[in-house]
Formats: structure tokens, C-alpha cells, sequence
């Protein structure tokens, strides 16, 4: 409207555009000018700053999931689903050891809805850890490295943020005395996924906080914005990460950080031929201990980490 009126103004009133007027609003135009300009200069720099800090998360990811592949942990698992009319229909819980077997990280169970594992529970899952080392005996080094590879692997929009997603940055928060960017992101229009794997991601937004100075996500959250699979739109998750010190700093060398997965909240709705209901997972990790890993298994060009000490 105001537009509008604007030009209905200027219509009415041509006599008043003097020479004086005329060189007054040309001047204006001058002076405003550079201002567009160097706005619109550092909207471009503001974009290829965050673009360049999404890149550089991303190989940070890599590196970092070289490190994390490297601590032992305890996680506790827990899944709660309701019906549709709010009742519980399953409350189950489990205790896992995430620990090393052949070289390879492994997900022991030891715990079943607060008690340790007996009887045939106790016998499949023994069961299920002689055949992972009798398999691991005779993986080759590039089994193995492509093994390891796979769980470097991140879906969602992580794995595609600069090339499929719009980015822009939201705010900024402090986590644990740490200065964090907030960044929203949503699947662009127009984004042409060459995988099935960008396919899915193109079904979620995100929000990330990065962590700054290491340029790390310390949160990341996820919104499913149609239905997939038997999940419903609306399924939301959670990670959070803490960081840990690693290598502390020496007179040669600089401090070397790890991100670890500390917690996980998944909310969600599924529906299974004529059966619906929501749910919640969550799990956390803790205890984390360090353990030496020959890391070339990975990648011929990364180098084995030396033995550090455990994380407070």
C-alpha cells in the first residue's frame, strides 16, 4: 500500500520537481547508493563465509569421526511407544558396551530393561559376538577401511548442506561457555539430489549449532518434512556432543579436540498397515575411555593418532 501511494503522489505533483529537487534526489541516490552496494556486498560475503564454514564442518566431521572411533562407551537405550489414545504400549530399555573386537567398533549388549543379560538372551548374544570375530579374522585391510568408512557416512542434510540446502544463520548461542552458530537450513526448490541417499536427505531441515572456534556441531536438530517410509511427518531428533580434549597442547603442538556423541532424542509417528502409533527414543553415552586404534585402516593418508590420555 504505502507503494502505492507513493506513486499517486508523485503523479500528482510533476510542477514540483525543480532543478534544485531534481539534483536534491540525485544527490540522495548517490549518497544511498554505495550503501546498497556494500549492503549487498556483505550479504554475498556473509553467504560465502557460511558456506565456507559448512565446508569446513563437514571435513572436520570426517576427521573427527577418525578420533571419536577411538573411545570406548556406555550407552543407555530407551523406547516408549503409545497408542492413539496416549496409552503405553511398549516401554522397553537396554545397556550397551561400545567397545573394540578385530580393530572394528562393536555394540555389546549387557543389559535388558534394567538386568543383566541370562539365559537365552545371554547365549544369542554371545552368539552374535563370535560371529563378529570370526568374520572380522578374515576381513581384508580394505574390508575393513571400507567398514570404517561407512560409518563416517552422514546422512540427513549433513551430508549435502552447501550443495542441496538454503543456510542462513539464525542467532547465536553459548553452550557450555562456548560460542555456538545457529544455522537453519531447508532443501532448496530446485536441488537435484544425485543419490538416494541426498534423496532422503532432501526430506528433513536442520538446525546446527557450530561451535566456532572448531567449527564442529555441539547440536544438531532434525524435522522429517513428509512422510518416509512407515515414519510420519513431524518425527523430529536430537544429538548432542560434548567435547573432549584429546592431545592437550604442547610447546610444538596445539590442543587436539574430540567431539563425542553424548546424547540422542528421537520423537516420531509411524504407522504399520493398520497399525499406528507414536514414540520416543532416547539414549546418552558416557564413560568414554580412549583406545589405541591403527588408523590407516580408514584412509592411506591419515596417520595413526598417538596414545592420549582419558577424557575428564
Amino acid at each position: 500500500m504505502h507503494g502505492g501511494d507513493h506513486s499517486i503522489a508523485a503523479q500528482r505533483t510533476p510542477s514540483r520537481w525543480t532543478k534544485r529537487g531534481a539534483s536534491g534526489w540525485i544527490l540522495c541516490g548517490l549518497i544511498l547508493l554505495p550503501g546498497l552496494h556494500a549492503q549487498a556486498a556483505g550479504t554475498q560475503n556473509d553467504s560465502a563465509s557460511l558456506a565456507a564454514l559448512l565446508l569446513r564442518m563437514k571435513t572436520n566431521l570426517l576427521r573427527n569421526g577418525v578420533l571419536a572411533q577411538q573411545y570406548t562407551s556406555v550407552e543407555l537405550w530407551h523406547n516408549v511407544n503409545f497408542d492413539k489414545s496416549g496409552k503405553k504400549t511398549l516401554d522397553d530399555s537396554a545397556k550397551f558396551e561400545n567397545v573394540f573386537v578385530e580393530g572394528l567398533p562393536y555394540r555389546k549388549k549387557v543389559e535388558e530393561n534394567g538386568k543383566p543379560l541370562t539365559g537365552k538372551a545371554a547365549e544369542e548374544e554371545q552368539k552374535r559376538y563370535d560371529k563378529a570375530v570370526e568374520e572380522r579374522r578374515k576381513m581384508s585391510l580394505e574390508e575393513k577401511r571400507r567398514g570404517l568408512h561407512l560409518r563416517f557416512t552422514y546422512s540427513w542434510p549433513l551430508c549435502c548442506l552447501t550443495t542441496l540446502f538454503d543456510n542462513r544463520v539464525v542467532g547465536h548461542e553459548t553452550i557450555n561457555g562456548r560460542d555456538m552458530m545457529v544455522v537453519g537450513s531447508t532443501p532448496k526448490p530446485d536441488a537435484r539430489p544425485a543419490n538416494e541417499m541426498e534423496k532422503s536427505a532432501l526430506n528433513w531441515k536442520e538446525t546446527t549449532w557450530i561451535d566456532v572456534a572448531d567449527a564442529m556441531p555441539a547440536r544438531i536438530e532434525v524435522e522429517l518434512l513428509r512422510d518416509e517410509g512407515h515414519f510420519a511427518k513431524g518425527m523430529t531428533n536430537r544429538i548432542d556432543f560434548e567435547r573432549f580434549v584429546d592431545l592437550p597442547a604442547t610447546g610444538t603442538q596445539q590442543e587436539q579436540a574430540v567431539w563425542l556423541q553424548q546424547s540422542f532424542v528421537g520423537r516420531f509417528r509411524f504407522k504399520l498397515l493398520w497399525f499406528g502409533a507414536t514414540g520416543e527414543t532416547d539414549q546418552t553415552w558416557s564413560d568414554f575411555k580412549r583406545f589405541h586404534v591403527d588408523m590407516r585402516l580408514l584412509e592411506d593418508t591419515v596417520e595413526e593418532v598417538p596414545r592420549g590420555t582419558t577424557p575428564p
